[in-house]
């Protein structure tokens, strides 16, 4: 018999502490977020987004890091955690990492203000404990997302945003490179490194390019 997130919230306030195996919340989780969230425009996602409770992260965020850029848009381009910055201003990918985002976009000849911006994870909590469960608890926000801005095409930025979007335990350097499909996103994938972790590792900024050359390649294709 498992617990759920609705009884241990209750048990808490009864003042009831009730041990569970780090794996076991993270499935339960997963059972109770699975379902589609039923959205007919951005602005109706980002409004029932506004009063989730799915974990813990919406009690301590500053504000929700819905997304950036135009309702409908060839690229959609995902990270993973809001910083602070991004949950100061309300906007995902900002400060150095838009900056370097942005001139890889022009290096092939898009402007970054023609994609939509957003993270994997709409809200601010920086505890590196909770990330598995706040990946599972916005999930869904980010698959209707993306039927919604109908992209040709979904960049993905970091391993663990990758791995949550591809539901795999691959690293990143098997994920990149390549162009992935899954079977809940009616778009093609593509990975690559976070802009972040390439201002502190130039030289994967070799990879990098390759990744975003590649996604060049399924946008306007026809």
């Amino acid at each position: 018999m498992t617990t759920s997130n609705r009884q241990l919230a209750y048990l808490d306030l009864m003042g009831v502490q009730v041990w569970q195996e780090r794996g076991r919340q993270e499935q339960v989780i997963a059972e109770e977020v699975s379902d589609d969230v039923t959205a007919n425009t951005l602005q109706e996602l980002y409004e029932i987004a506004s009063n989730c409770q799915r974990c813990e992260a919406s009690a301590v965020r500053n504000q929700l890091v819905f997304s950036d850029g135009p309702m409908h848009a060839d690229w959609l381009i995902v990270g993973d955690f809001p910083t602070q910055q991004d949950d100061r201003e309300g906007r995902p990918l900002t400060g150095d990492v838009a900056h370097l985002l942005s001139e890889m976009l022009l290096a092939v000849g898009v402007k970054k203000s023609t994609v939509h911006l957003t993270n994997s994870v709409k809200c601010r909590s920086a505890n590196v404990e909770a990330e598995k469960v706040e990946l599972l608890s916005c999930r869904a926000y980010l698959i209707r997302q993306i039927e919604l801005v109908k992209p040709q095409l979904v960049f993905v930025l970091g391993e663990k945003a990758a791995q949550s979007l591809l539901k795999s335990n691959e690293s990143l350097s098997h994920l990149a490179g390549t162009v992935h499909k899954v079977d809940d996103v009616p778009t093609p994938i593509v990975v690559s490194c976070h802009p972040r972790d390439l201002l502190k590792t130039p030289l994967a900024k070799r990879q990098a390019w390759d990744d975003i050359q590649l996604a060049r390649t399924l946008v306007n294709k026809a």
